[in-house]
């Protein structure tokens, strides 16, 4: 990511956002995923919408064409380089990781319901990764002190990644003769 979490989490603290940068990220990696683009000025508008905000200060402006522009382009790289923006062990305790990772789920799912692009018969593996993260949107931390709950927060974690991956790959890849979303950011 352009900026990391603790920076855009102190960011969106100093401007009053509701949402959580994991809860917004995972919104526009969804919308984005689902083959959708917006112009920056939308995307600005519906970032606005989604943090609650009544005006944009600049430097959120800034941050949030960068993050926009990070989540397309670390999507649509070869290297599957995309991450989930989420706080690490140093940032944050295990209870607000997996909050977090919950709230990027939910984001992820409102951003492709936003799309208005998954219409019709979805393939079933998008159609289980988006199951999952609709489980993984309600997950809760249980015994936080115990290894095997941080173990299965990396992994769930990872599943997140790899089904946004999925998900961006299945309604974004060209086929023969099909055209690629145009991107009109």
């Amino acid at each position: 990511m352009v900026s990391e979490y603790p920076e855009l989490a102190d960011q969106w603290d100093e401007f009053g956002c509701y949402q959580s940068p994991s809860a917004l990220q995972g919104w526009v990696s969804g919308y984005l995923a689902s083959g959708a683009r917006l112009k920056n000025d939308v995307w600005l508008s519906e970032a606005m919408d989604y943090l609650e905000l009544d005006e944009l200060p600049a430097a959120l402006e800034t941050s949030l064409t960068a993050l926009y522009d990070t989540v397309l382009a670390t999507l649509k790289a070869e290297d599957m380089s995309y991450q989930l923006l989420l706080p690490d062990e140093e940032e944050a305790d295990l209870d607000e990781q997996i909050d977090c990772l919950a709230q990027w789920s939910k984001g992820f799912l409102d951003g492709i319901g936003a799309s208005g692009k998954l219409t019709g018969t979805i393939d079933k593996d998008v159609m289980e990764v988006l199951r999952d993260l609709d489980a993984f949107s309600q997950a809760e931390a249980g015994d936080t002190a115990d290894a095997e709950t941080a173990q299965l927060y990396l992994e769930l974690a990872e599943h997140a990644r790899v089904a946004a991956l999925t998900v961006f790959y299945a309604f974004n890849t060209s086929t023969p003769g099909a055209q690629a979303p145009e991107v009109l950011h």
